[in-house]
């Protein structure tokens, strides 16, 4: 018993992971009580962000990144990533605050939502082809409902336990969030943005149109480069 006692979410990491998976309400409930639940939620975020990098790691190989700043790039995707998250979650802890009037610690709704995004963890799965956008959306739509599970636990005592209270809670945090990042954390967007073109070392092309360019330009810088090898291969027997 005193061994169970000092556990911590790091200890239960991957059965705490499973659980959220699971939407398992119990599981939610364990992570408010044990120790170090937030530094665990914080790995599960930083493991899906670089799942997700990996999933859309396509992109940095169209625009031609080299190894090592290929690994940079993910790793820097995963921290934005993370940023992204702690504003969700941020947002979310403003909205319950102000329009339900629950008064729980942040560290609550962010393990909430940490442990949340434990689908996201499959990620990686985007990169499949024709099935990449199906999977990606029930992903999402995964997590909504791991999130909402979360919240109906975290927040039982200050909504009733109603999980149309959750769910709005949880919605409205996204939507303000995602009103603040459009307006005055633009600023914070063109940051991250310049940061990920700076470790991959150009100016990445995300967009679906420039994507599709750079693929049709890419067989004609290969015709190119054989062309000049040839070339250089003749002169070289004239000599």
């Amino acid at each position: 018993m005193p061994f169970a006692m000092t556990q911590t979410a790091l200890d239960r990491f991957w059965e705490l992971a499973s659980g959220a998976i699971a939407l398992n309400p119990e599981t939610f409930n364990l992570i408010q009580t044990l120790p170090q639940a937030s530094t665990a939620a914080f790995y599960i975020v930083l493991v899906a962000g670089f799942s997700q990098a990996v999933g859309q790691g396509t992109v940095l190989f169209v625009n031609r990144v080299r190894p090592l700043r290929f690994l940079l790039s993910l790793f820097i995707a995963s921290v934005l990533f993370v940023f992204t998250v702690l504003f969700w979650g941020l947002s979310t802890w403003l909205v319950s605050f102000i329009l339900f009037r629950a008064n729980i610690p942040y560290d609550i709704v962010w393990s909430t939502l940490g442990f949340a995004y434990a689908p996201l963890i499959l990620s990686f799965l985007v990169a499949l082809p024709y099935l990449g956008v199906p999977i990606q959306v029930l992903l999402s739509i995964w997590t909504l409902l791991a999130f909402v599970t979360g919240l109906r636990v975290a927040l039982g005592g200050a909504l009733g336990g109603g999980i149309w209270q959750a769910l709005w809670c949880g919605v409205l945090g996204w939507v303000v969030f995602q009103i603040v990042q459009r307006t005055i954390g633009r600023p914070v967007a063109i940051l991250g943005k310049w940061l990920s073109n700076t470790v991959a070392g150009t100016h990445l092309v995300t967009d679906i149109q420039g994507v599709e360019q750079l693929l049709q330009a890419g067989p004609q810088i290969l015709r190119r480069g054989n062309q000049i090898n040839t070339g250089d291969k003749g002169d070289n027997t004239r000599v």
